[in-house]
């Protein structure tokens, strides 16, 4: 046999297989990149898609303050209502008193305005007191509202009492449960439930003793200072009377 002619078939014949060695390891390749760029694309996609999910929208907030406001029945006082956006909110916002006490009126100077992140918004309160609003400390509700995007701030307003004030015991509890009246007021307990109940000071300067049902006591408060009391048959029934000048 033609040894130059085998080694010629062998040449060749190899060349052919490391030629097809080549072209299936240059396809594997592209089959590699084209499905890491399939697994990357889609990496990628669900990043974005997570982050659009749980990316804050913009949004306001509402603080009224003082936080507590004090006045006496039938008078006035204003308070201030302060808006303040996040994250870029930009919106018309409106505002009203949800909650209030019976005999008490709140108005805004303004009840619409348009908040944007150029600067805070202040609006003033209104609160006017009927004379026969029950005194006690109550809380005033304030409710801001921009297309269904709500937010509350609590005002804690305190009814000043004169002349005569009724605690109400009923439900196992006193109505008010935190009292401030003026110096030489007078305070009546009246028990509703049919259980019998006390208005005990932790102190032992007043003692209504047990009131049974519709019975009462009253009391005439001298003193300036702070009185706090308990139901001796219960004392996790508590309250407190505050007298002002």
């Amino acid at each position: 046999m033609d040894i130059n002619l085998l080694r010629k078939v062998f040449f060749l014949g190899g060349r052919k297989h490391i030629l097809n060695i080549y072209g299936h390891h240059n396809a594997w390749s592209m089959r590699n990149r084209i499905i890491f760029s399939i697994v990357l694309g889609t990496l990628m996609l669900n990043v974005t898609l997570g982050y659009l999910a749980f990316a804050e929208a913009p949004d306001y907030s509402i603080i009224a303050s003082p936080e507590i406001t004090s006045l006496y029945q039938g008078d006035s006082i204003t308070f201030k209502v302060t808006l303040a956006s996040l994250r870029n909110f930009d919106s018309k916002v409106t505002l009203r008193a949800a909650e209030i006490p019976e005999g008490v009126t709140v108005t805004f100077d303004e009840n619409v305005t348009r908040l944007t992140s150029e600067e805070n918004v202040t609006i003033t309160a209104n609160i006017e007191v009927d004379p026969e609003a029950a005194a006690g400390l109550y809380e005033l509700v304030i409710e801001a509202n921009s297309d269904g995007l709500i937010h509350k701030a609590i005002e804690q307003l305190n009814i000043i009492g004169t002349d005569r004030i009724i605690v109400i015991i009923k439900d196992f509890w006193y109505f008010p449960d935190n009292l401030t009246i003026r110096q030489g007021s007078e305070v009546i307990w009246v028990n509703l439930d049919l259980t019998g109940h006390t208005a005990t000071a932790d102190n032992g300067e007043f003692d209504t003793d047990l009131l049974r049902q519709n019975q009462r006591y009253s009391m005439v408060f001298d003193q300036v200072g702070k009185f706090p009391y308990f139901c001796v048959p219960h004392p996790q029934m508590v309250g407190v009377v505050r007298v002002v000048e």
